[in-house]
């Protein structure tokens, strides 16, 4: 067994020995049971159950469950039945309308131990609409829930709430990583997203920008290899800039617009504003000029901006149009002003 699997299953070890008390005392002790089943049950306050998190953990943890196959099979059936009908009662109540780890595990218990299950399948279904989405005559739901790779385990640990543990199998995982190429980076920079670590995601799409910028330049004279690598610096180079505009971080998010002006107007036969990637890029140009003095770099970065609501362009998001008419007035262009409002009209 890996460290990882370990940790994780070292974790859920007390809601394991709070479901084994639950199975024996299911026949045996009919107010014990409720005792302990009603710790995870739903219990609505301001539309907010208050037992969810409690109830995740104990369905996450019976699927590792050391020998589930040697409790009874019928107490096992109706506490998986009653945990799901719990977890049905806080869809159709409370504010959150996610189907969740809790209901995922459930469901894949359900369909492992119990094949009567077509009824409660239809409830889920009418619970909310996103359960409605899982819940078609196939119902979807994790296959690979059983299988503990590292990545399934951090994600498992921020689910159910156990931050600590997540933050250490980010460790345990950077360590094991002996080449950051795009994909582990990308990995990287969606785990720093998660725990809403800035400075780490900033860093990451750094690394990602600087590892586009250099394939790039590579080979830019390869006009197959060139069109392909030119996607993945605009897109890196967007990602960058976005986080660089986040932390105030001006000044360089323009020195490295200015750098790639020509590699950004390129791209889609210089219709970059039409696209996702280019229009961010523009946007978060806009917060550079209303955020900084007016220099002679400004005044480049405005001519590249001007380009967006000059030549023919499919409609903007009113923010970006608020942007712009925000830039155009510190640099003193009516004109520009003018025809923003009048499409804006």
């Amino acid at each position: 067994m890996q460290v990882y699997h370990e940790k994780l299953l070292k974790t859920l070890e007390m809601y394991q020995n709070d479901f084994d008390n639950i199975v024996n005392n299911f026949f045996n002790d009919k107010e014990k049971y409720d005792s302990l089943i009603n710790k995870y049950s739903c219990d609505t306050e301001d539309e907010v159950d208050k037992n969810y998190l409690l109830r995740a953990r104990l369905s996450f943890s019976i699927i590792y469950y050391k020998n589930l196959n040697a409790l009874n099979k019928e107490a096992v059936k109706n506490i998986i039945i009653h945990l799901f009908n719990e977890e049905l009662k806080d869809r159709k109540t409370s504010k959150y309308k996610g189907i969740g780890i809790a209901l995922e595990s459930l469901t894949f218990l359900l369909n492992k131990y119990n094949k009567d299950n077509k009824s409660l399948f239809d409830e889920a279904k009418k619970a909310n609409s996103d359960c409605s989405m899982g819940y078609d005559s196939n119902v979807r739901f994790e296959t690979d829930i059983e299988k503990l790779t590292i990545q399934y385990c951090m994600h498992y640990a921020l689910e159910l709430g156990f931050k600590d543990l997540y933050y250490e199998l980010i460790d345990i995982w950077k360590s094991s990583i002996t080449n950051w190429d795009r994909i582990n980076l990308e990995r990287l920079r969606d785990l720093e997203i998660e725990i809403g670590n800035k400075d780490g995601e900033l860093e990451a799409n750094k690394k990602l920008y600087s590892i586009a910028k250099n394939d790039y330049d590579k080979n830019n004279q390869n006009q197959m290899l060139a069109k392909k690598y030119l996607f993945y610096l605009i897109s890196y180079l967007s990602n960058y800039i976005e986080n660089l505009i986040k932390l105030s971080n001006y000044d360089e998010a323009m020195n490295i617009i200015l750098m790639n002006i020509d590699e950004i107007k390129s791209i889609n036969n210089n219709a970059f504003y039409n696209i996702h990637a280019g229009l961010s890029i523009t946007d978060n140009a806009l917060k550079i000029i209303i955020n900084t003095d007016i220099n002679d770099k400004t005044n480049s970065l405005w001519d590249f901006i001007k380009l967006a609501f000059v030549n023919e362009h499919n409609p903007y998001s009113k923010t970006v149009y608020d942007n712009c008419i925000k830039a155009s007035e510190k640099m003193n262009d009516l004109e520009l002003k003018d025809k923003v409002l009048k499409e804006i009209k």
